[in-house]
């Protein structure tokens, strides 16, 4: 492995097709370590830590923090490294509302998309339930300690209890987050782009989606679906955090999808 600026890894050959890997809230690039085994033979893989997390960058502008602040390093890394080749990207949840964003941006030539779960909230309708439901999540994150938001989200995206039930020294690490979790939010519902906007994805893309997942994430699958132009879905026997908690299930579909697509 070897690093071009904190927070960006590399791993593999850099002749073989460039993946992007972009995590979730409350997490970090480590948590594609399980994929990352099986898809360095194959490809020369970028693992971000998104900001805030990992070994990244805090953020430095933290009013009206946007997915777009995301964007300029995952840009610089992709024009350090001089890639021959379009770039296929990975993310789940917060970091597939990211791809998405840059699916649709296109600051660098992009081939393929896999999101798991991608929280793009703002192409929702403000009265739907999954609006209401998310913003009600996102309103308990405010004004509470940082330990009680910490609690709220994880259990959100888990069951309840799940927080507590964590080691405490995971506990101490996942309140230390929980500021950019909260810009997180203020980020995936104050996007300007709009559902109609998601059109221009033109890139092959599989949606993931968990059989067991919570209102929201299910609402931004299904109103995606109806615009996204090259899109396949597939399930997986799982919750919101499948990628973690059924990683095998998880990659083995991401894998076949990557490695099948012509280029």
């Amino acid at each position: 492995m070897s690093e071009i600026e904190p927070g960006i890894h590399l791993y593999g050959e850099q002749q073989n097709p460039p993946v992007i890997l972009l995590h979730s809230s409350q997490s970090a690039s480590t948590q594609w370590r399980a994929l990352l085994k099986d898809l360095v033979s194959s490809h020369f893989v970028i693992a971000v830590d998104l900001l805030g997390y990992g070994q990244a960058p805090k953020v430095e502008f933290t009013a009206n923090f946007r997915l777009e602040q995301e964007l300029p390093r995952i840009l610089s890394a992709v024009e350090s490294l001089q890639l021959k080749q379009p770039v296929q990207l990975v993310g789940h949840s917060y970091g597939g509302a990211v791809a998405l964003k840059l699916a649709l941006e296109k600051p660098f030539e992009i081939a393929d998309v896999v999101v798991y779960e991608p929280v793009a909230f703002h192409v929702l309708p403000d009265d739907s339930p999954g609006m209401l439901e998310i913003q009600e999540i996102s309103q308990a994150m405010h004004g509470r300690d940082a330990k009680e938001c910490t609690r709220t989200f994880v259990d959100y995206w888990n069951d309840a209890g799940y927080f507590d039930a964590l080691p405490e020294r995971i506990q101490q690490l996942m309140v230390a987050q929980a500021d950019k979790v909260a810009l997180d939010f203020d980020a995936l519902l104050n996007e300007p782009r709009r559902l109609a906007d998601y059109s221009g994805v033109d890139q092959n893309l599989l949606l993931l989606q968990g059989d067991h997942t919570r209102r929201s994430a299910k609402a931004v699958a299904e109103a995606l679906s109806t615009v996204l132009p090259n899109i396949t879905r597939e399930s997986v026997t799982a919750g919101h955090m499948g990628p973690l908690t059924h990683p095998a299930d998880v990659n083995q579909r991401i894998l076949r999808f990557l490695r099948n697509q012509p280029h």
